[in-house]
């Protein structure tokens, strides 16, 4: 997903700081490019513009660890890995530039090579765009690209960032430059009105939209807590229960709509909360039955311990990263099969059906649930492949167990017990592998390199008719 940056004047508002002094810009005038007209100057004089110029600056890369450069951007190396890619992007640019119109000052370079918002502006205070493409490995032929522009004689750098594919690099720098040049940002803001400074009506209901989910589920942890303390206090009285459950769903539901007025929550943050705080309490309260604890009103106390330690750990994992809706499904699918696996091992390890493995249930739903909160932060997928990764999964474990079902229904006996449950394992494991690869994505079939549908226009003259266009 690309991300917009357009800082200027005394204003700023982006999800990553770039620093951009303003120094007085001088005031060179554009130079004209074209042949001069054979006719009057009045009759072409209102159709013909100046030319825009543009510099482009070398593609900058972070150094190498191994280097210990106290440079954070450097030029291409002959010997970088990635040489090949930095060429077509700056291939890819200059002709980007041109067929944009803008007339490429070839001769000219960049302050700095542009490594500095400074060397920009000053660049850009000549009288033409001054641009700076940044290319940050990331691994394999994945690269995120960051391209700074500085309109001709603005204060402003626009700067844009995306996650791209090696073999789209091209294509999406393209549109990258394309979509600055249309902008026509640079001119200075004009005077805010108090229609300007008040926040809009459609940015305020874009924001937080994981607030009902988040407050729902706020809400029954917390009377969950206060059944928690009730079940403690050995006290059946329910004069005393209702206040406390009114007190409880009231400061879940309070400390839900401050969260989401301090945050944006996407609804895959409010799902993935939910999950740290439900998933919790199943584990706390099957480990706390697991070790018999005693009395059992203190049980319901383990599990609310369980939910606020889960909660602590999606609010840890969201701090770190962005968690989407695939994500947080990821994170359900994985207490899920955590749960499955656990209760599986637990009875394996015991040779029986006939007991109820509630630390088996406890345990794995835990450890499924950090797991699944680790996997979401390096995976990337959707929500319905999840949901079709667990059908098959269960559908495994579903055929596993019809399989082995004779071992069991017959005479029960360690042996054919454990046999049982390793087919339901084995079962589930396969489903969900052969889920995992039939949900597979697809590549997307690479654009053309212009990234531009072909344009046609007719060209009028004096005794000729013609088209003209890019193809």
């Amino acid at each position: 997903m690309a991300s917009w940056v357009a800082l200027g004047g005394r204003s700023a508002r982006a999800d990553e700081t770039v620093a951009t002094p303003a120094p007085a810009a001088s005031s060179a005038a554009p130079a004209s490019a074209g042949p001069a007209s054979a006719g009057p100057a009045s009759a072409k004089g209102s159709t013909e513009s100046a030319a825009v110029h543009a510099v482009l600056g070398p593609v900058l890369v972070p150094p190498l660890a191994v280097e210990k450069s106290k440079e954070l951007l450097r030029r291409v190396l002959p010997t970088d890995p990635w040489l090949a890619r930095t060429k077509e992007l700056e291939a890819a640019l200059r002709e980007a530039a041109q067929d944009l119109g803008l007339a490429l000052d070839l001769g000219t370079t960049l302050t700095g090579d542009g490594a500095r918002d400074l060397d920009l502006l000053t660049s850009a205070a000549e009288g033409h765009w001054a641009i700076s493409p940044r290319l940050e490995p990331t691994g394999g032929d994945t690269f995120v690209l960051r391209i700074l522009a500085v309109p001709p004689k603005s204060t402003t750098v626009l700067l844009r960032v995306e996650k791209v594919d090696g073999k789209q690099l091209a294509t999406r720098a393209i549109l990258m430059l394309r979509d600055f040049v249309q902008m026509k940002l640079g001119a200075s803001p004009g005077k805010p009105t108090p229609d300007d400074a008040e926040p809009r009506p459609q940015e305020e209901a874009g924001r937080s939209k994981g607030r009902p989910v988040l407050a729902a589920s706020s809400t029954l942890l917390g009377l969950y807590g206060a059944y928690s303390i009730y079940s403690r206090s050995a006290s059946d009285d329910p004069r005393l229960l209702y206040p406390l459950l009114a007190l409880g769903g009231g400061i879940g539901l309070g400390a839900s709509l401050l969260a989401a007025e301090e945050w944006d929550l996407t609804p895959g943050a409010a799902w993935t909360l939910a999950a740290g705080g439900w998933w919790g309490v199943v584990a706390g309260l099957n480990i706390a039955a697991g070790r018999n604890l005693q009395p059992e009103s203190e049980r319901p106390a383990i599990g609310l311990l369980g939910g606020l330690l889960g909660t602590g750990a999606a609010i840890t994992g969201l701090a770190v990263t962005r968690y989407d809706d695939g994500d947080a499904a990821i994170v359900h699918s994985g207490a899920a099969l955590g749960l499955l696996v656990g209760s599986s091992v637990d009875m394996l390890s015991r040779g029986t059906l006939k007991q109820t493995p509630y630390t088996g249930l406890g345990l794995g739903t835990g450890l499924g649930l950090l797991g699944g909160g680790v996997a979401a932060g390096l995976l990337t997928t959707s929500v319905q492949r999840v949901m079709l990764i667990d059908l098959g999964a269960l559908l495994g474990a579903l055929g596993g167990a019809s399989l082995a079902s004779p071992l069991v229904f017959r005479e029960e006996t360690t042996g054919r017990t454990r046999v049982f449950l390793s087919a339901v394992l084995g079962g589930t494991a396969l489903g969900g592998v052969l889920a995992f690869f039939a949900t597979r994505e697809t590549a997307t079939p690479t654009p053309a390199k212009s990234g531009r549908s072909p344009t046609i226009l007719p060209v009028f003259g004096v005794g000729t008719v013609g088209v003209a266009g890019t193809f």
